[in-house]
């Protein structure tokens, strides 16, 4: 009976052990396993890669803790993603417009400058349509625009410059510059 006794409580203890022992294998391959996923998501250096699935795989808890301490910080994706957020950031800045003499930004329908009083959009020489100041040619009729034309709009949308003209000049000339910014007239009906 003692014999039997014996050989039952050495047979649990073998089966114990051999339990423990796949349960350690299996942690022990679950961690190289989750190293070479986790590097291989940070950095794209093969030899990185081999050395920290290695020393997790040579050295199992102290070359895991090692390698938690000595990773890259930010994943691929969280780099590829910055860099989209960077570039959207500078196309936005790009894109905004902004006054070109005080370079406050100003928003595209615009025509004077909230900050500096200058203008920014007037009418074209050739047809009449409204353009941007930083603009070299009309962008409806493509007719060259001269830059002594340009300073001497820019001077006259000064409004403390509009207090010495008359009333009568001053109503036409902001009867012209009104016109100049309405949408063209269609000269058939529409049907």
């Amino acid at each position: 009976m003692l014999a039997e006794l014996s050989n039952t409580i050495a047979t649990l203890i073998g089966i114990f052990v051999a339990l423990m022992g796949a349960f350690f294998f299996a942690f022990w391959v679950a961690m190289g396993i989750w190293t070479f996923n986790d590097i291989r998501s940070r950095t794209r250096d093969w030899l990185a890669i081999v050395l920290a699935s290695l020393l997790v795989l040579v050295f199992p808890l102290v070359g895991l803790v090692l390698y938690m301490m000595i990773r890259p910080r930010e994943t691929l994706a969280d780099v590829f993603d910055r860099a989209l957020e960077e570039e959207s950031l500078l196309r936005e800045l790009e894109a905004t417009l902004s006054c070109h003499r005080c370079g406050v930004p100003v928003q595209d329908n615009w025509n004077f400058c909230s900050n500096c009083h200058s203008q920014l959009r007037f009418a074209c020489s050739n047809c009449g349509k409204a353009m941007r100041h930083e603009w070299s040619i009309c962008v409806s009729c493509g007719a060259d625009q001269l830059e002594g034309d340009l300073s001497a709009v820019d001077g006259q949308s000064n409004s403390r410059n509009r207090e010495a003209v008359s009333p009568a000049s001053t109503s036409q000339e902001m009867a012209d510059r009104d016109a100049a910014f309405r949408p063209a007239q269609e000269s058939s009906p529409r049907r």
